[in-house]
C-alpha cells in the first residue's frame, strides 16, 4: 500500500473516530493515528500535529469531499 495522507486533524480521538466512521460509511477506507498519544498523554496531542485521520492517496479528494459536508 501506498503511503497514507493525512486529510484532517483533531484535537481528541472521539471527533477523529467519529470522521473515521463517516468516511467508512462512504466506502472509504480510512486510519486514526495518534489517538494512543491523545489518550495517554493529551499535553502531546497539539505539538504532534493532532490525532490525526488518513487515507489513501486515491481517496484524498472524496475523503475531504465528505468532510466538509
Amino acid at each position: 500500500m501506498a503511503d497514507l495522507v493525512t486529510v484532517a486533524s483533531f484535537l481528541d480521538t472521539a471527533e477523529a473516530e467519529l470522521a473515521r466512521e463517516r468516511l467508512a460509511l462512504e466506502g472509504i477506507s480510512a486510519f486514526v493515528i495518534g489517538a494512543q498519544t491523545a489518550g495517554v498523554m493529551p499535553f502531546l496531542t497539539g505539538p504532534t500535529g493532532g490525532v490525526r485521520l488518513q487515507v489513501a492517496p486515491g481517496d484524498v479528494e472524496r475523503a475531504r469531499e465528505v468532510l466538509e459536508a
